[in-house]
């Protein structure tokens, strides 16, 4: 497969778990930008030297129910930062999978997919309705863990999550520091509980304040999920 024909195929920036086998060494990357024709990979550690151009390669990618999908290539670039494969044919199965991840990266960026985390179905649902007015595709969990597992899941492409302050067995700042520490791309914003002057203060353990997710009349949360979304979408800094 020559160079132009690989450049026709659709191709997103889809950041799945990466393990390249070439040259008797193993590098492990997140992909940067997948196609039917090929992945590039940001290396996570410049451990072991570059393979050369041309190298025959196995890569393997987070893709898919079963986890994780292996396919044959060779190097056609690498330096210190990142490595491009060129994919050898590629099975029906495996162009399946990578074109359903495609389709699903896509689909986040035009609707982007905003999470939100609250053990109250009533506030849940109010806002998850909300999100869904303003443009977003939006998920919902009750607990922390359901939580985690819908943002680890490869093909969810979570952008943004709102957190209630109260959750079961835990609180809104532990999950948040929980998914800052795993996730630094997905933006989070706290779901305000209104606290009485008989409520206990909590102790906030993050210095960065977060974004506020007010929802105390329709028009204060209206407001308040406007700012949000506008975060999410707001890209990130520029790489140096």
């Amino acid at each position: 497969m020559d160079y132009e024909e690989r450049r026709r195929h659709l191709r997103a920036d889809t950041g799945l778990g990466a393990r390249l086998h070439a040259a008797g060494a193993v590098v492990r990357g997140k992909s940067v930008d997948l196609s039917r024709g090929g992945v590039r990979i940001r290396r996570l550690d410049e451990d072991h030297p570059c393979p050369a151009v041309g190298t025959d390669a196995l890569i393997e990618l987070e893709l898919g129910p079963s986890g994780w999908i292996a396919q044959d290539g060779r190097v056609v670039r690498c330096d210190f930062s990142e490595l491009a494969i060129a994919f050898d044919a590629v099975a029906d199965a495996v162009a399946r999978l990578i074109d359903e991840e495609i389709r699903a990266v896509l689909a986040s960026i035009s609707r982007p997919r905003l999470l939100v985390v609250d053990p109250s179905a009533a506030r849940r649902h109010q806002i998850a309705e909300k999100l869904r007015a303003a443009g977003c595709d939006p998920y919902e969990a009750a607990t922390p863990l359901e939580a985690i597992d819908l943002i680890e899941r490869p093909s969810s492409h979570i952008a943004g999550v709102a957190v209630a302050e109260r959750l079961t067995q835990t609180d809104g700042e532990e999950l948040c520091e929980f998914v800052a520490e795993t996730n630094p791309g997905i933006r989070l914003a706290l779901i305000a509980d209104g606290l009485s002057a008989a409520d206990p203060p909590r102790t906030r353990r993050t210095t960065e304040p977060r974004p506020a997710v007010d929802a105390s009349s329709d028009d204060t949360l209206e407001r308040s999920l406007r700012g949000f979304v506008d975060a999410v979408q707001t890209p990130p800094p520029t790489r140096r």
